[in-house]
């Protein structure tokens, strides 16, 4: 991931899974928060733009953004805001966006690295939902201030419905991590190690991921992960979910994509999002191999993350061992519980074929009707 020179050339696995992520939260975000917002204005944050397109003309994501924007028009207002580090890509981006008859009003492009455009954006949003999209190359912004971006703008004494609407979604690179914590077990010495590790101990929010790195558990990248998270969390009020993105079903994860929010209904639109883009991405897989006469590489038997009725058979056992507990219990407010293996892959559908197999098997007497993200689940 840190070798750009042909990234921008057409869309990878990895940035198919992301791509279909956005296009699917975003309207569901904009649509939620913008429905209360001061003139239905939201704003949107693409931190590493690129040059907006790939040069085989497919969309990146500034194009999917302004795309969203444009089809949201008569409902949301969307402000969306694009930095980028390098002068040619943001010259690309505009001229697109010009020859899209995208309204000028409507964007801005600001040049250079993130750090110095970050106060900008917190300004230009004020008291606007604001939603900030972090996808680098290797390690994005310090810690501090991603803890800034989500908490700057509350207003001490407002209960938490009246705050500032604010989710981050970031790419967590396994790839920096693991290169970084290799250049820290190495006993040799170069010039640009302890500039290596510093930069994650600021990513990170601290040191506390040397002794995980070091241990070399087999699980120790994603303690990392949780981690970090965990800290964010605390740090912020926020709640997180995760998905990990790869570029084959069988490739060891390239990065974790993270929203951080603080509303339920943000937690339960992006694990409905991520079952939708890993749909996708696995079609996609299985369609550029096939154009490859590859295709039986990316069918492999089904195992857990393919199998959808092992999904369902899973979240019913979850649901069981919640009612078990608990007794009666909101969906949403067991969510992680009701998913657990399943979160990142599973989706509405599967939770009622769930609540359906276990109304035969006499553990639920009633499956809710209409959506079930509130849905109350009663033990028979």
């Amino acid at each position: 991931m840190s070798d750009t020179k042909n990234f921008f050339e057409s869309p990878q696995a990895a940035a198919v899974y992301k791509h279909k992520l956005l296009k699917s939260y975003i309207p569901a975000w904009a649509g939620k928060v913008g429905s209360t917002a001061d003139g239905r204005k939201v704003v949107v944050y693409d931190a590493y733009s690129g040059p907006g397109r790939y040069a085989n003309n497919d969309p990146g994501s500034p194009e999917l953004l302004v795309d969203t924007a444009v089809a949201m028009a008569e409902l949301r207002n969307v402000y969306s805001i694009f930095s980028e580090k390098s002068l040619a890509h943001c010259e690309q981006l505009e001229n697109m966006l010009k020859s899209k008859g995208v309204e000028s009003s409507t964007y801005e492009i600001r040049q250079g690295p993130v750090e110095k455009h970050i106060d900008r954006v917190l300004t230009v949003s004020g008291g606007q939902p604001l939603f900030v999209f972090l996808d680098p190359f290797g390690l994005t912004v310090p810690f501090d201030r991603i803890v800034q971006i989500l908490k700057s703008r509350d207003h001490p004494g407002l209960p938490r419905p009246q705050q500032p609407k604010t989710e981050l979604l970031m790419n967590f690179s396994y790839e920096a991590v693991r290169r970084i914590a290799g250049a820290l077990r190495s006993p040799k010495a170069y010039a640009a190690k302890d500039a290596q590790i510093a930069a994650l101990d600021s990513a990170l929010g601290g040191d506390w991921w040397r002794e995980l790195a070091l241990q070399e558990s087999p699980d120790w990248v994603q303690q990392v992960l949780v981690g970090f998270a965990d800290r964010v969390g605390t740090a912020t009020g926020c709640s997180y979910i995760t998905a990990d993105v790869a570029d084959s079903l069988t490739a060891k994860p390239v990065y974790e994509l993270i929203l951080f929010t603080r509303h339920d209904d943000g937690l339960w639109k992006m694990a409905e999002s991520m079952s939708l883009a890993r749909r996708d991405w696995r079609q996609w897989l299985v369609k550029q191999n096939d154009s490859q006469g590859n295709a039986q590489q990316e069918l492999p038997g089904l195992n857990f993350t393919d199998n959808e009725s092992e999904w369902v058979r899973e979240i019913a056992e979850n649901v069981k061992a919640i009612l078990s507990k608990f007794g009666r219990f909101r969906i949403d407010e067991k969510l992680e519980k009701v998913f657990g293996r399943t979160l990142g892959l599973a989706r509405e559908t599967h939770i009622r074929k769930a609540l359906k197999l276990l109304k035969t098997e006499g553990v639920i007497s009633i499956v809710p009707i209409g959506g079930l993200q509130r849905a109350w689940v009663d033990p028979n």
